[in-house]
Order: C-alpha cells, then sequence, then structure tokens
C-alpha cells in the first residue's frame, strides 16, 4: 500500500497532548514538508489515534500497531 506521508519522528507526549488523553506522538512528513502530528493512545487491547485528516492517520496505522505491541 502506498502511502502520502512518512514517519519522521516518534516521541513521548508533552504536558498539553498529555491533557489531551496522548501516550505516544506520531510526526509524519508529507512529499511538500508539511508535518502531521497524531495523538496516540493504548485503549483496552487495542489502540486509538486523533489530531489529523483520516487519511494520514490510515498512514499511520501500522506504525501505532507496533508500538502498542511493544507496550504489552
Amino acid at each position: 500500500m502506498r502511502k502520502d506521508t512518512k514517519l519522521i519522528e516518534t516521541r513521548e507526549p508533552n504536558i498539553e497532548e498529555k491533557e489531551r488523553g496522548a501516550e505516544i506522538v506520531f510526526i509524519r512528513e508529507d512529499i511538500n514538508g508539511e508535518e502531521y502530528t497524531i495523538l496516540g493512545s493504548a485503549c483496552y487491547e487495542s489502540w486509538e489515534q486523533w489530531g489529523v485528516k483520516r487519511e494520514v492517520l490510515g498512514d499511520n496505522v501500522e506504525d501505532i500497531e507496533q508500538w502498542r505491541q511493544n507496550i504489552w
């Protein structure tokens, strides 16, 4: 599957992001250099992510899946 963005960073959330429920932050970038900040958290045995348009969230599914598997 072709992705329109690439993962450039993962990091711990800052205070504001934690207050919004984030446990992890993913930064993705498109070919034009625009950056997208995705907030994520564990949700029972799965995960949830938010903060950007659906297409960018779709690009991030494999990365958040991998993160979720590694926190078990």
